[in-house]
């Protein structure tokens, strides 16, 4: 059956993967062989690093499309194609403001590495060294390494979580995005900059437009992608805000590869 689309974006965590992050391996190489004979690109859409991304797709990246870092890094058949990283100025203004005023722990996502700090909980640490598989430690915050930085993230007490928010936003809110994404997690991004600002970037070299992309997503930081698609798949297990901003909401949820199954369905 003819495909109906000629773009496929799909988020990775809570939307292709499972929690214990597996997929049907077996079945997404079958549907990923039948679009790609019918001259499909088939997009990773993601706020993780893309080092951390190939890990999923050891013997087919070359064939896919990442958009990482929530569409801050473009990598397209293996090909480096968008580096959009944070002003060095609001950088070395942050990093101290949020370790000297707030007590935070930073983690920052650099072109080079993933920089991370050695002074956190044990499964902190263990979940930021899976996100972050070219990492490099960083005792003292003072000494910025010479790279940059697509985004920098931190966690604090849910308890505390509006009070920090509120002198963030007071400080950089025009010149960072600033989003929390859950168990007191916060990212800082480049404003302007998303998952939706990536696909018109690809869209507009192939020669595509909106029209021709369906995406799935469950996160806040999928809502752009899934309002610009000609149509966006929500997850079952998606929040009420991401289902109201897409088209239609999957039967399953990622946990029973809601997305593989849908995709079987249009083929």
């Amino acid at each position: 059956m003819a495909f109906p689309f000629k773009v496929v974006a799909f988020d990775m965590d809570g939307t292709f993967l499972r929690d214990d992050k597996t997929f049907d391996r077996d079945l997404f190489s079958r549907l990923l062989d039948q679009m790609l004979a019918q001259g499909v690109h088939v997009v990773v859409a993601s706020g993780d690093q893309y080092e951390c991304l190939l890990k999923y797709f050891p013997a087919c990246h070359e064939q896919l499309t990442f958009i990482s870092e929530n569409g801050a890094h473009i990598i397209d058949h293996d090909r480096e194609l968008v580096v959009q990283t944070m002003d060095p100025a609001v950088v070395d203004e942050l990093i101290p403001f949020m370790v000297d005023k707030m007590d935070l722990v930073p983690s920052l996502s650099g072109h080079e590495h993933g920089y991370i700090s050695p002074n956190v909980s044990a499964s902190r640490l263990k979940r930021l060294q899976f996100y972050f598989p070219n990492h490099v430690f960083i005792e003292d915050f003072k000494q910025l390494p010479a790279d940059r930085f697509y985004q920098i993230s931190f966690v604090v007490e849910p308890a505390k979580l509006k009070m920090q928010l509120q002198t963030l936003r007071s400080r950089f809110g025009e010149r960072l995005k600033i989003t929390p994404s859950g168990n007191g997690s916060v990212d800082l991004t480049i404003p302007g900059v998303d998952k939706a600002q990536a696909l018109q970037k690809m869209l507009a070299q192939w020669q595509l437009t909106a029209d021709d992309l369906v995406a799935f997503g469950d996160g806040g930081n999928d809502v752009t992608m899934l309002k610009m698609a000609r149509v966006g798949w929500a997850m079952q297990n998606a929040s009420k805000t991401v289902k109201l901003a897409a088209d239609f909401t999957a039967d399953e949820d990622n946990n029973h590869d809601a997305v593989l199954h849908v995709l079987q369905s249009y083929l």
